[in-house]
């Protein structure tokens, strides 16, 4: 019986000793968790978790609405049948020209912003001219701010009431009136002197008259560009 418990007390103590060091074992390994496991680990969840972060607004993030594009001026009346039209738009997008409501060109905004349709054909009459905006995600722009073109190509009527062309004047007939009628809103010029033509389209000057013939030149202009001109030669002896 002696001998059996020596030899149990013997075990006994060898298993006190594998518990010993399994217990150190443990121990160890849980400061070697601690002191470098730990951290790695919170690296690679940080790491994950940026990277499904920087996935999800990729996936979630809507598209900014795009903004319409800005025509540069354009004149109220021409009397060209082509213009020229010229603006700005957020670089790269498509801009579409639209002309009486149709879409009628399309060109591609550069680096810059700046996009320009040349030559582009207008009709005879109001024109009303305005542009959208395309990007590459398919999303299209409300339409710019309009402009409306009037294509006249018609010369601005002139009727001079007097003198008669080829009048003579004498002594104190000097000055003379050069008066008529055109259409109102026109820019009038009586020897590149500026004449204010009133609403009824009338016009009226006192010319003064130099010893001789005196040439007399009458020029009207509309808000196209459009000309109508009459010279008169009057004669006068002081």
């Amino acid at each position: 019986m002696a001998s059996k418990s020596r030899l149990q007390r013997k075990r006994e103590k060898d298993s006190l000793k594998q518990a010993f060091k399994y217990l150190l074992f443990v121990f160890v390994l849980l400061f070697l968790l601690i002191r470098f496991g730990l951290p790695i680990l919170i690296k690679m969840a940080t790491f994950l978790g940026d990277i499904n972060s920087s996935k999800q607004p990729l996936e979630k993030q809507e598209s900014l609405p795009i903004l319409a594009p800005r025509l540069d001026p354009l004149p109220l009346a021409t009397a060209s049948a082509e213009i020229n039209i010229s603006g700005f738009s957020q670089p790269g997008s498509t801009i579409k020209l639209f002309l009486r409501g149709i879409s009628v060109e399309e060109t591609t905004a550069d680096t810059n912003g700046e996009f320009r349709f040349k030559s582009v054909h207008l009709k005879d009459g109001e024109n009303e001219i305005y542009a959208k905006a395309n990007n590459n995600q398919g999303m299209e722009s409300e339409a710019s701010t309009p402009y409306t073109v009037i294509v006249d190509t018609k010369v601005p009527e002139l009727t001079v009431s007097q003198p008669q062309d080829g009048q003579r004047f004498f002594d104190k007939d000097s000055p003379i009136a050069v008066a008529g009628e055109t259409e109102p809103g026109t820019n009038l010029t009586i020897n590149n002197r500026f004449v204010l033509v009133k609403d009824d389209g009338t016009f009226s000057l006192t010319q003064s008259l130099s010893s001789g013939d005196n040439q007399i030149e009458i020029l009207v202009r509309d808000d196209a560009g459009n000309v109508t001109k009459q010279t008169l030669t009057v004669n006068y002896t002081p």
